[in-house]
C-alpha cells in the first residue's frame, strides 16, 4: 500500500525482539510509544502545547518485525470540524505505511502555528485513506453501567495494574504507551466475550490483529493508583470485531481512560485477516 504522505522526520529507531508480541510482530503499544516520541519532539521544536497522544486515532497497514527500522514522518493536519491534529506515519522503508496515527493537538492550532511561524496545515481529507475509516472520530462517553455489564458477563475485567513513577512521562503526563498496554492486555479477554479464546485461537493458529484503535486520555493517574479495565463489545460482523476498554481507578471508579479497537483474526501461516466464523456471537444482551 503506497500513500504519499510528505512530512518532517521526527523518529527513527530500530524493533526489538521484546517488543513483539505472541503474533511475532511490535505490539502496539510500542507503535505508540514512537508517536508519543515524535510527537513531543515536533511539539518542541515549533513551541506547541500539550502533551504528545493524549487523544489519538490510530489505523495499522503493515506489520513490523524485529531488526526492521521504523521512521516516522509527521504532518500537522485539520479535519473538517476545524480539529488539528500532527498526522504521525510511521514507514516501513522510508515511504511505505505501516502505521498512521492523528495526534490530537490541544489548542487552536492556526494561532499556534502562526506564532511558531510554522507552514500552514493541510487539509486531513488530501491523506483520505490515512484517516479515520471503521471507527468514528468522536469518542463514546464513559460506561455508566459497568456493574451491570459485568454482572450479565457482557464485559469484563480485562487488565489491572499498579500506577509506578515510570508510568508517567517527565512532565507527570501518563505515557501513551502504558495506557495502549492495558489495550494489548485487554485484547484476549475482549475476544473471550464472542467465544474466541486462547486455546480456541491456538488450535485454529489464528492471531488477534488491530486494524485500527482510538483512545482518550480523561486524566493522568497519580502513582500508586490501582487500575482496572473494563472491556466491551458493540460490534462483530464479517471479518471486523468491535469493542471498547475503560480504564479507572479499581477503588474510586474514576474514569482516566477510553478506547475503542477495530479487530481482525489473522492466519498466522498465510498473515492474512480471515473472515470471522459463524460460531463466534455477541454474548447475549449486546445490540448494534
Amino acid at each position: 500500500m503506497q500513500i504519499e504522505i510528505p512530512g518532517e522526520l521526527t523518529h527513527v529507531s530500530t524493533v526489538q525482539t521484546w517488543e513483539c508480541d505472541s503474533n511475532a510482530h511490535l505490539n502496539v503499544q510500542f507503535y505508540h510509544q514512537r508517536f508519543r516520541e515524535a510527537g513531543h519532539y515536533y511539539r518542541r521544536k515549533y513551541g506547541l502545547e500539550g502533551a504528545s497522544m493524549t487523544c489519538a486515532h490510530t489505523r495499522f497497514y503493515r506489520e513490523l518485525h524485529a531488526d526492521h527500522t521504523g521512521r516516522i514522518l509527521t504532518l500537522p493536519v485539520y479535519d473538517i470540524h476545524g480539529a488539528y491534529y500532527l498526522m504521525h506515519n510511521l514507514t516501513v522503508d522510508g515511504m511505505t505505511p505501516s502505521c498512521i496515527s492523528l495526534d490530537r493537538l490541544e489548542r487552536d492550532a492556526d494561532e499556534v502555528f502562526r506564532q511558531a511561524k510554522h507552514k500552514i496545515a493541510r487539509p486531513l481529507a488530501e491523506f483520505s485513506k490515512a484517516g479515520p475509516r471503521g471507527l468514528g472520530i468522536d469518542h463514546r462517553p464513559p460506561s455508566t453501567n459497568v456493574a451491570e455489564m459485568l454482572a450479565t458477563a457482557t464485559a469484563d475485567i480485562s487488565c489491572m495494574t499498579h500506577v509506578l513513577q515510570h508510568d508517567l512521562d517527565h512532565a507527570g503526563v501518563w505515557r501513551a504507551e502504558r495506557l495502549i498496554s492495558s489495550f494489548s492486555n485487554g485484547g484476549q479477554s475482549a475476544w473471550a466475550l464472542v467465544g474466541a479464546t486462547e486455546n480456541w485461537l491456538r488450535a485454529r493458529n489464528l492471531g488477534r490483529v488491530v486494524l485500527e484503535l482510538k483512545y482518550k486520555q480523561i486524566a493522568s493517574p497519580e502513582p500508586g493508583t490501582i487500575l482496572r479495565q473494563i472491556s466491551y463489545p458493540f460490534a462483530l460482523k464479517g471479518k471486523t470485531y468491535s469493542f471498547c476498554h475503560q480504564i479507572e481507578d479499581a477503588v474510586s471508579g474514576q474514569v482516566y481512560g477510553l478506547g475503542e479497537v477495530l479487530s481482525a483474526l489473522m492466519d498466522l501461516t498465510s498473515r492474512k485477516v480471515v473472515s470471522i466464523p459463524n460460531e463466534l456471537t455477541l454474548p447475549k444482551g449486546v445490540e448494534f
